[in-house]
């Protein structure tokens, strides 16, 4: 069964990823997406799949992780999964939010968007145009090598290590899920954006990788996506996803959360050192989006040793990339099937 017809997770995409590996049971449909870090397993999403099979799928999952001598840490978890981790003894507190334009309201026009039209004027004066790489024009080596510099030089002002997991990634050339939509000035480029397919009660495109070199010219990520989502309102789609700023949560935590844990998460959205939650939520705002979705992060035991997995797998602290574990499966994003 195609994932679209049964991913229903504003990132369900980024769960896709190779890098991950993926836990399934015969005769139930979906999966459980997760990478390894010493004797944790940090699952992205949740269960990715129908209500109907989640608990199952859960509980198979939690089964193998104990007699492996894991404990799994999920992220992301939507609110219609919260009960069901709580109901197996999870800790469940809020992680962050996630944003959505609905793009058969959306419009530049009105007080709530002049900062945002600003900012595309100024990329426009100082002479950036935008493409799809692929469609407007064609995919080069060249175009290819370039936006990797653009990501190097990034990535270099950034400490040099990039964040994964919870993010997405540039990908390779010829990816038929991936749109780059990439700026010019001057003839080179200067910034992309790169969009992957969101599925479930809320489908269309997921904001997903952003890039910019260092001395590109202001506005430049709002032109790219201002001129990626009037294609997209052309193309039919019906949502486009910001994704998760992590740390962006209700002041008081809700009942069921573990109050420690609440207050460090709180203590880190208030300061940068492990991601820029302010800088990011401030630029989803300037769209004034029409969904605010929180997601939260569940332990099955809250320790040191679960946050600093998840520190690693996310690599918010410079660490190797860590590959799949010994028996553990890809997907192929378009038709589920178990790949080598």
């Amino acid at each position: 069964m195609r994932p679209e017809s049964f991913v229903d997770h504003p990132s369900g995409f980024l769960a896709l990823s190779p890098r991950n590996g993926f836990f399934t049971v015969p005769g139930l449909t979906g999966f459980v997406a997760y990478r390894r870090h010493g004797r944790h397993r940090l699952n992205l999403g949740g269960v990715q799949a129908p209500v109907a099979d989640r608990e199952a799928l859960l509980d198979a999952f939690l089964r193998e992780s104990r007699a492996a001598g894991d404990r799994v840490v999920a992220v992301q978890v939507r609110a219609d999964q919260v009960e069901l981790f709580r109901g197996r003894g999870f800790a469940v507190n809020q992680l962050g939010s996630s944003y959505a334009i609905d793009l058969e309201r959306f419009s530049l026009a009105g007080g709530a968007r002049l900062k945002l039209r600003n900012r595309i004027a100024r990329a426009r004066k100082a002479g950036v145009s935008v493409f799809e790489l692929g469609k407007d024009s064609p995919l080069t080596s060249e175009g290819w090598r370039a936006l990797r510099q653009v990501s190097r030089a990034w990535l270099g002002r950034k400490g040099g290590h990039e964040l994964e997991f919870m993010v997405g990634e540039l990908g390779a050339p010829g990816d038929v899920f991936r749109r780059v939509f990439v700026a010019e000035a001057g003839g080179r480029t200067v910034g992309f954006v790169t969009y992957v397919p969101a599925w479930g009660q809320r489908p269309g495109h997921l904001h997903d990788l952003t890039r910019r070199a260092p001395d590109a010219p202001a506005g430049v990520m709002e032109l790219i996506n201002a001129t990626a989502l009037a294609r997209f309102t052309a193309e039919g789609a019906r949502f486009l996803h910001l994704g998760l700023t992590p740390f962006i949560v209700d002041p008081v935590e809700p009942p069921g959360g573990q109050a420690g844990l609440a207050w460090t998460l709180r203590f880190l959205g208030r300061h940068s050192f492990v991601y820029p939650a302010k800088s990011q939520v401030g630029y989803k705002l300037k769209w004034a989006p029409d969904v605010v979705e929180r997601e939260s992060i569940a332990f099955e035991k809250v320790s040191l040793a679960a946050v600093w997995a998840l520190l690693v797998v996310t690599r918010s602290v410079p660490w190797p990339r860590a590959g799949r574990g010994p028996g553990e499966r890809c997907l192929l994003a378009a038709d589920l099937e178990v790949c080598p």
